[in-house]
């Protein structure tokens, strides 16, 4: 009889690796059709990794304060701010290609983020706004790396856009007073010290 079990014992090993076999095919096949289909959904959407560049009449201080409310009401939390150039971040889940192939889910204290950062300069009457998503992730040596993170929402790039758009503007700019030339102020200076003498003798007189 034991000669029976061993064989079949044989035959159960060779099973089990067929079957596994079978499985990493299935694996990388399924993996292949998910690659094809991101591939397919990026070509049709067209989208491109940023930077991505937007423009407003408004100014810089108006815009970030938008910027920073719109992005705390989505929940995200301001990481750094340097006068205007700021980024914002939280927790999220990438694809599922990046997830398997570069996110590491065992470093304590470490997770996977979106990050959101903005850039804002004044030029020839516009603000320009520069905006860079990316995705931050642990590797497998529990470091910080990032990875192009696509835009790809074309509603949520107009609405980007209608918000800029709808930012308040200064109506009433007020104007630069003309310089003055240094005779023009030597002659209000005498004006004022004769006025100081009239005033002496006629508290009436204001002098300014």
């Amino acid at each position: 009889m034991t000669p029976v079990i061993s064989i079949s014992r044989d035959h159960e090993a060779k099973v089990h690796d067929r079957v596994n076999n079978v499985k990493q095919i299935l694996i990388f096949i399924l993996i292949l059709a998910m690659t094809a289909l991101a591939a397919a959904r990026d070509k049709k959407s067209k989208a491109q990794p940023g930077p991505y560049i937007f423009t407003s009449k408004a100014s810089t201080q108006t815009l970030k304060v938008l910027i920073v409310q719109a992005n705390l009401r989505e929940g995200y939390a301001l990481d750094s701010e340097d006068q205007f150039q700021f980024r914002f971040s939280k927790p999220a889940q990438m694809p599922v290609m990046g997830a398997l192939f570069m996110a590491s889910s065992a470093c304590p204290g470490m997770t996977t983020k979106k990050v959101w950062s903005y850039t804002l300069a004044e030029l020839n009457g516009m603000t320009k706004v520069t905006v860079m998503p990316v995705w931050e992730y642990p590797d497998d040596y529990c470091k910080t790396q990032t990875s192009e993170l696509i835009w790809s929402q074309r509603e949520e790039i107009a609405a980007f856009q209608a918000m800029l758009d709808k930012a308040p503007t200064s109506s009433a700019q007020v104007p630069t007073p003309a310089p003055t030339s240094v005779a023009d102020q030597q002659q209000d200076t005498k004006r004022h010290t004769a006025c100081l003498e009239l005033a002496k003798d006629n508290p009436s007189i204001t002098c300014k």
